[in-house]
């Protein structure tokens, strides 16, 4: 019987494969271990994570006990950003104008021509349609609707409007009536100078 001789080299080799097979295993083992406990928690994160939902809204006309008063209705939207959301809404407040809709003072055929959200706020501006026809009562109710539709989505938002690029100001007053607004234009500062009586 013979007895074979093992060389000196194989036996570092043999000692690798072992290792290699360990840390082999062991890195199989971490793997499914890791998707076990990760997938379950990955799947119930994603669950419980809402996008956030945009609710704009459009401001209409009502008259509560003998007093005009603006109201609120939520647009259904599928709008991914706070500016399509706007644009959405703005756009079916202009549209319902156009209809000759008596909860609304804005002229008929006034178009949305640009809106931007910028660091200082929400910039619009609309065609000349909306400086035309009715008097100081229409033109503050015009501009409200405009102003609390703009910032439906973060009420405390600063407005700067602008008719066919122009701003509204003492060179440029809205209307025959000459409504001369502050800006920039917050729902807070156009209350107290318009709508508290």
């Amino acid at each position: 019987m013979k007895v074979h001789d093992k060389s000196p080299n194989s036996i570092p080799l043999f000692i690798s494969l072992v290792l290699l097979l360990i840390g082999t295993v062991q890195i199989t083992v971490l793997w499914k271990l890791s998707k076990a406990i990760l997938i379950p928690l990955t799947e119930s994160s994603l669950l419980d994570v809402q996008p956030t939902e945009l609710k704009p809204q459009i401001y209409q006309l009502e008259i509560v006990d003998n007093r005009i008063q603006l109201v609120p209705k939520t647009v259904a939207t599928a709008a991914t950003s706070p500016q399509l959301a706007l644009e959405e809404a703005l756009h079916k407040l202009l549209v319902g104008s156009s209809l000759l809709n008596p909860a609304s003072t804005i002229p008929p055929q006034t178009r949305l021509l640009d809106l931007s959200l910028k660091q200082d706020g929400i910039h619009l501006d609309l065609s000349g349609e909306f400086t035309r026809g009715g008097g100081s009562s229409s033109m503050i109710y015009r501009v409200a609707q405009i102003l609390y539709t703009a910032t439906s989505i973060n009420p405390q938002a600063s407005v700067f409007l602008t008719i066919e690029g122009t701003p509204l100001g003492p060179d440029y007053p809205l209307g025959g009536e000459g409504l001369l607004l502050d800006y920039p234009l917050t729902r807070k500062q156009f209350a107290k100078n318009f709508l508290q009586n």
